[in-house]
């Protein structure tokens, strides 16, 4: 079975605050001209436990797809969207525009 060189694999978080962050992981092709896997996930402080709100991703074998873990029960949606950096950061902006109101459905739900 062969594995995967981690040089294809990137990850990084973005603080929005101390109790907020947005976690991103992407791997690229192996000519590194496209995104063939994606992760960007709100991930919250939340009755002192960190949580996953809301995840977009996508993976080899599946399309890009959002987990709305803040509905009650969790929600998993298709996406009519391609597999690229300008998805990634569609996705990046999304949360960095919504997160307050990911963050209070979540709550709500508790």
């Amino acid at each position: 079975m062969a594995r995967r060189i981690k040089i294809l694999e990137q990850s990084f978080e973005m603080s929005l605050n101390q109790e907020n962050k947005i976690f991103v992981k992407f791997v690229y092709s192996k000519d590194f001209k496209s995104v063939e896997e994606f992760v960007v996930s709100l991930i919250s402080i939340i009755n002192d436990r960190p949580v996953e709100v809301i995840r977009f991703d996508c993976t080899k074998k599946e399309s890009v797809n959002v987990h709305k873990f803040y509905n009650n029960p969790p929600t998993k949606h298709y996406l009519e969207k391609e597999k690229s950096f300008d998805t990634v950061n569609e996705f990046i902006e999304s949360i960095k525009e919504n997160w307050v109101q990911y963050r209070l459905k979540y709550s709500d739900k508790l």
